[in-house]
């Protein structure tokens, strides 16, 4: 299993708005993190072109050096 750690990257049980692209697609808890990959559920999906593909409680995993992650309060 690869185990590099990246720089900044979103904490377990955090929830984050995630930006792919300079495009914010959804809020979502980070469920688990393993090296560079990271387990989300989503919490919220933001309006626009690719609201329909995300829903509540989906649960995937995303390559987080392809995202930046907004911390949410």
């Amino acid at each position: 299993m690869h185990t590099h750690t990246v720089k900044d990257a979103p904490e377990i049980g955090k929830t984050y708005t995630c930006v792919l692209n300079d495009v914010p697609l959804y809020d979502a808890t980070i469920e688990s993190a393993h090296g560079c990959w990271a387990n989300v559920k989503v919490v919220q999906p933001h309006p626009g072109k690719y609201e329909k593909q995300y829903k509540e409680g989906q649960q995937f995993e995303i390559k987080v050096q392809f995202y930046d992650f907004i911390e949410k309060q």
